[in-house]
């Protein structure tokens, strides 16, 4: 029994630690079970916030998406807002402007109506009254320097000159030969009796390559009365062109429709209230008629309307000379714009006095720039290429065609042997930027416009040959097709330029120093002999028009910028004014002494800088002279001429010329026999500072700039050139 009891004992001890064992495993078990559930609810709560984030998430985005759908339509909302306020900003402007055109057709309308009042042959009866009291005056939009009343121009074949005739045989008959003697000239000049007023008209040619010169009057002339044919579309389109330069020019507009054509038996085919509309834009009158006198009529009538409003204000009168007697009647404002034409608006506005002669027109190195003296304003003026075809001596030099060819311009050149050589200089790359490519619209040389394959820029254009002894003068015609020179052997001498052809040769008894054109007469010029005789020449038939004895021999003769005055330069330092009384007759004005040695040069400068116009003047007594013109009165003549300084240039016996620049305030250029090229200040308080140019050799004999103010030509009595030009150093750093 005990034995079975200890088995059970042992047995029990057994199971009870059995069963601790179970229950150790049961309560580890519970515990793993906790955890397990615990992990199973955090897992839960884990992926309950992560599907809650995803859903956030997407919600999140699908609201961006919606905001910036909402920001793309504010945009374009915006962007269409914008749009209609423009387009009201336009909207009002047009109707401002409407308004306005539709004011102006009024006044317009209203003008020719009363015009008309006073019957297609006559000018209105009251419109002399005024004349009686005192000069008739314009308005100050009619500004001054404006010595035409009405230039009358438009495209060949619209009938201009038959208008004109028609004009003239109704109402100033007595003008009617002079009217046919003229009739071939390019420009030309009427004064016709309307009434008791005596108008100045200017008729132009539509010669497209005269284009340039009738341009330049615009700024001279009152009135443009702009001529379309009413048959020809084409015609208009040309004179809606021309009115846009009319109107920049500051003068005031007719647009005349000749309705010749229509009234006998052809159609119609221009768009008139385009043309009304083109007139109205520009400030001007539109007008459709066969008879030039309604233009005239409408053109005094605005006169006397602008008087009424101001009779104060303008200085102009009816007879296209300006009543100030300190303000001259003169082409200086088209001068002006012919320079601007070639950015000199810039130069003046831009350029002080100090700034030196010319414009740059050649980028410079970096060791151009570090050998630049510091101060020396022509530092920068370099000598860029020597020409040289003999040793004889270069007695004068002209440059041409600057507003011909984009690519080039010409220089011609004359020598002692009677060589005449005409180069093409190309322009460089600044030239060509100061330009634009509707300023040459007859530009069609493809053959010469690239520059030869050795980069000289320079190439020999024509050679004229035919004169055996010295040249004395040349230059181009108004067409500048054609080159003109004087010589000692006794001859006047046109050639072709391109082809280097002699067209007309015209002989004297004696040598013939110097010859000019009569600016409003092409057919017509003047040349002066050693004999001291000045002849008016007919250069079709050779007909000599007119003789004029001088007191001693006439070296230099120059027209003043109204073209109406002749300056003639005599062997013992005199100047004799003569006018150009029509367009083949000159007669004396008066005589100023100037100095003991004999003229050689005279350069005509237009006024500025608060300046008068002025004559630079050599003379063999070591000097040359500024000479301030005086105009009026009466109004728009020229009456005294004054010295306004004295500046020394070595020059006792060669005929040396000088030239100017209109750089900072305008200089003076000389050539002199001390081998140096002189250039003298022309600026207010600048004392007429000298400056020097040192690269010749021998002495220099002339000088001669371009239009265009980039380059300067010097020429020596060893038969060198040289050519000068600014360097720009701009884009250098310092």
């Amino acid at each position: 029994m005990e034995a079975v009891q200890l088995q059970l004992s042992s047995e029990k001890k057994s199971l009870l630690a059995r069963i601790k064992q179970l229950e150790d495993a049961l309560q580890e078990m519970q515990q793993n079970m906790d955890t397990a559930k615990q992990q199973a609810v955090e897992a839960e709560k884990l992926a309950a916030d992560a599907a809650q984030a995803q859903a956030n998430s997407e919600a999140l985005e699908g609201m961006k998406k919606d905001m910036e759908e909402r920001d793309a339509e504010l945009a374009t909302v915006r962007a269409e807002m914008e749009k209609l306020k423009e387009f009201n900003e336009q909207q009002r402007e047009e109707l401002k402007g409407a308004e306005a055109r539709y004011q102006q057709l009024l006044k317009s309308t209203a003008m020719q109506s009363m015009a008309n009042l006073g019957g297609s042959g006559q000018i209105s009866a009251a419109a002399p009254q005024r004349q009686s009291v005192a000069p008739t005056r314009v308005g100050a939009k009619l500004a001054t320097n404006r010595n035409v009343f009405i230039q009358i121009v438009g495209s060949g074949g619209v009938g201009k000159t038959s208008l004109l005739e028609v004009l003239i045989k109704d109402h100033d008959p007595s003008q009617l030969q002079k009217f046919h003697e003229q009739r071939p000239n390019l420009m030309t000049h009427h004064q016709i009796q309307m009434g008791e007023r005596l108008l100045k008209l200017l008729d132009c040619s539509g010669n497209s390559r005269a284009q340039h010169l009738v341009k330049e009057w615009f700024s001279r002339s009152i009135w443009v009365c702009v001529v379309y044919d009413m048959s020809s579309p084409k015609s208009l389109e040309q004179a809606l062109e021309l009115s846009k330069e009319v109107s920049a020019a500051g003068a005031k507009l007719i647009l005349f429709g000749n309705k010749y054509n229509i009234e006998h038996g052809q159609t119609a085919q221009v768009d008139v209230m385009a043309a009304k509309d083109a007139a109205v834009r520009n400030e001007g009158i539109a007008v459709e008629s066969s008879a030039l006198v309604e233009a005239v009529r409408l053109a005094l009538s605005a006169t006397e309307e602008a008087e009424g409003l101001d009779p104060q204000t303008g200085q102009v009168g009816l007879d296209g000379l300006s009543p100030d007697g300190n303000t001259r009647s003169s082409i200086s404002a088209a001068i002006d714009s012919v320079k601007s034409w070639f950015g000199a608006a810039d130069r003046q506005g831009g350029r002080s006095g100090n700034q030196g002669v010319l414009r740059p027109s050649l980028k410079g190195t970096k060791a151009m720039k570090a050998s630049c003296r510091e101060g020396d304003v022509n530092a920068d003026l370099r000598p860029v290429q020597e020409l040289q075809d003999s040793e004889s001596a270069v007695t004068c030099i002209a440059f041409g065609q600057e507003r011909l060819h984009k690519a080039y311009i010409l220089l011609a050149t004359a020598s002692k042997d009677g060589t005449v050589i005409i180069y093409r200089c190309y322009r460089t790359e600044m030239e060509i930027a100061y330009l634009a490519d509707q300023d040459f619209p007859q530009d069609d040389d493809a053959q010469a416009g690239a520059p030869p394959a050795d980069h000289s820029n320079i190439a020999v254009h024509s050679r004229l040959v035919g004169h055996a002894r010295a040249i004395t003068s040349i230059f181009f015609n108004l067409l500048e097709d054609q080159l003109v020179t004087t010589s000692i052997d006794k001859s006047v001498r046109f050639w072709n330029i391109d082809s280097g052809e002699m067209l007309k040769v015209f002989t004297d008894s004696s040598p013939v120093p110097v010859a000019a054109f009569l600016p409003f007469n092409p057919q017509v010029f003047v040349a002066a002999n050693s004999n001291a005789v000045l002849r008016l020449v007919n250069v079709q038939n050779g007909m000599v028009l007119q003789k004029l004895k001088v007191e001693t021999e006439v070296r230099a003769l120059k027209f003043d910028d109204t073209g109406l005055f002749l300056l003639a330069g005599t062997k013992s330092g005199s100047i004799h004014v003569l006018e150009a009384s029509d367009s083949s007759t000159l007669k004396f004005k008066f005589k100023v002494q100037l100095a003991r040695g004999g003229v050689t040069c005279i350069c005509f400068v237009n006024a500025a800088y608060g300046q008068p116009p002025c004559l630079l003047v050599n003379t063999s007594d070591s000097s040359a002279t500024i000479i301030d013109c005086t105009y009026g009165p009466p109004a728009g003549v020229l009456t005294n001429l004054a010295v306004r300084h004295r500046v020394r240039v070595a020059h006792s016996l060669l005929p040396l010329k000088c030239c100017s620049s209109p750089s900072g305030q305008g200089y003076l250029i000389s050539g002199s026999e001390d081998k140096e090229v002189y250039i003298y200040l022309l600026a207010k308080g600048t004392n007429y500072k000298l400056q020097y140019l040192k690269h010749h050799q021998v002495p220099v004999i002339a000088v001669a700039t371009n239009l265009q103010d980039t380059l300067l030509a010097s020429a020596d009595s060893l038969g060198r050139i040289v050519l000068w030009r600014r360097m720009d150093f701009s884009h250098i750093p310092d």
